[in-house]
């Protein structure tokens, strides 16, 4: 008798461990997600490819909508702070100070985030906003407060769970990437200062969609400053989707290197591998282009390539640059 009243007693002992081990987590139907990104650390010298190229910086700020999904007619039960803001930290976590909850009405949940922070207000499908990406893009923070991106769930809406939501993001605008090269005459790279030129800035974005309109083409013309007065000979500039490289006063200027000693140099009549000219250059949303440049003292070697923010082919050739 004394055995089974142990065994009876053990087994009811494994069965409250399983029950607490279950009930540990102490969830209360917050809202919990994730960004499903790695953290990204940022080091205080400019690189060229490794910031929030998919990854979040950590301590960014990550601006989240939440709406509670009724049907047509219903009123919500639940309203939330629009935007909440959340704070990228490690292994892809995403933290607020003011924790969101399942509606108590049991209904589902839509969620959209939008980076930089402060970029949209409202997600009405009325409240399009203008994008302008940042002219001089040497410094980290100017560089990543041009870089929009937006993130949903796998699929909204979202029913109650305590699982994270894993949010994906993706890149909204183009990113070009330029790495110098000392070539022939050149003693010294170091300060030199890389531009795109003929950049429309700006784009309008519709934040219920999350989709952008293209360039505006009302807008001026600008210089991009990819690099400058740095030892860093690689550096990368966002931009909105449009075609670069077109004809302007009757040649075709895209990239212009100042060197430390004043001297200018501009990319001009660009060929393919097979010797063809290279007309306009339409970069397309989420694809990065990547420029490798030897430096000679009249002419610059021009190596190009598209890939890590999206698919696309790739090509090179040479480009002669007058002084």
């Amino acid at each position: 008798m004394k055995t089974r009243f142990l065994m009876a007693t053990a087994a009811a002992a494994i069965v409250m461990v399983a029950c607490n081990n279950e009930e540990t987590d102490n969830w209360a139907g917050e809202i919990r997600l994730s960004s499903g990104l790695a953290v990204q650390q940022v080091n205080s010298t400019r690189a060229a490819n490794d910031i929030q190229s998919g990854q979040f910086a950590a301590g960014e700020k990550i601006d989240v909508f939440i709406n509670e999904a009724v049907n047509a007619g219903e009123t919500a039960t639940t309203s939330y702070t629009q935007p909440l803001v959340y704070t990228a930290g490690g292994n892809g976590a995403m933290s607020t100070s003011d924790q969101p909850y399942y509606p108590t009405s049991g209904k589902n949940v839509n969620i959209y985030a939008y980076y930089p922070s402060g970029t949209v207000t409202s997600i009405d499908a009325n409240s399009e906003v203008d994008f302008t990406v940042v002219a001089d893009q040497s410094s980290d923070a100017n560089y990543k407060a041009s870089d929009l991106i937006y993130g949903t769930p796998d699929k909204n809406p979202v029913g109650r769970t305590k699982n994270h939501v894993n949010i994906t993001f993706k890149h909204l605008l183009s990113k070009v990437t330029v790495t110098l090269k000392q070539g022939a005459g050149i003693k010294n790279l170091t300060n030199a200062k890389v531009e795109l030129l003929n950049v429309l800035p700006t784009t309008k974005l519709d934040p219920s969609t999350g989709t952008i309109s293209g360039a505006e083409a009302d807008k001026d013309k600008i210089a991009i400053t990819v690099m400058d007065k740095g030892t860093n000979l690689s550096g990368s500039a966002v931009v909105i989707p449009q075609t670069l490289n077109q004809e302007v006063e009757g040649k075709r200027r895209f990239i212009r290197v100042t060197l430390n000693t004043g001297g200018v140099l501009y990319s001009q009549n660009l060929t393919d591998a097979d010797n063809e000219p290279i007309g306009d250059i339409e970069m397309t949303a989420g694809n990065e282009y990547k420029y490798e440049i030897t430096v000679n003292l009249t002419s610059l070697d021009i190596t190009s390539s598209i890939n890590p923010w999206g698919p696309g082919g790739s090509y090179t050739g040479e480009a002669e640059m007058e002084e």
